[in-house]
């Protein structure tokens, strides 16, 4: 009868400073491979910005929201037509005049009209939380005084938005207040 040899069992070992050496390479190269792709990644969506909406004046600023871009394609494009830079120029003076402590008097286009010739737009010192309105004529741009024509919710009075042809685009509800003796309410209008 024929002997039965055992196959010669061999164990592989390996010190624990190779195995720690091996996962730190696999570390590093993971690490790599996430920086580089997050570069490119983040290279790719700034690449075709020129410049800001959001323009600064002084210690405040002008901004056009929707107003500063066009849509081409699939892409939302920042405008630099001559109307938008007349309306920039415009919104930068009335920033700079607004007599603002430290000059941090902010501008903002928050709706227009499709034609571009009404705005509403928030302003204020440090922040945009007013609102009023800006029409374009054949003079150029002009604001409507907004004192006390706003109610606390932001809805433009009825008086002021009918006697300056306010767009119903920009302003879809009106309020009349009423008030008697202490007591104030609005009555809302829908345009």
């Amino acid at each position: 009868m024929a002997s039965k040899k055992k196959p010669a069992n061999f164990k592989v070992t390996k010190s624990k400073n190779e195995i720690m050496t091996a996962v730190l390479i696999g570390l590093v190269t993971t690490l790599i491979v996430i920086v580089i792709g997050v570069i490119l990644l983040h290279t790719n969506q700034t690449s075709d910005k020129t410049s800001q909406t959001v323009e600064k004046v002084d210690n405040g600023s002008v901004n056009l929201g929707s107003l500063g871009f066009r849509i081409e394609g699939d892409k939302a494009v920042i405008r630099n037509d001559s109307a938008t830079q007349e309306l920039r120029d415009f919104l930068k003076a009335d920033v700079k005049k607004s007599g603002c402590k430290g000059n941090n008097g902010v501008t903002a286009v928050i709706a227009h009209s499709q034609d571009e010739k009404q705005l509403l737009l928030g302003y204020g010192c440090g922040n945009s939380a007013a609102r009023m309105f800006a029409v374009k004529q054949d003079s150029g741009w002009k604001v409507i005084s907004p004192t006390n024509q706003f109610n606390l919710f932001d809805i433009p009075s009825c008086k002021m938005v009918d006697e300056n042809n306010i767009s119903n685009e920009i302003a879809p509800v009106c309020q009349n207040e009423k008030k008697v003796g202490d007591n104030l309410s609005y009555d809302y209008k829908i345009r």
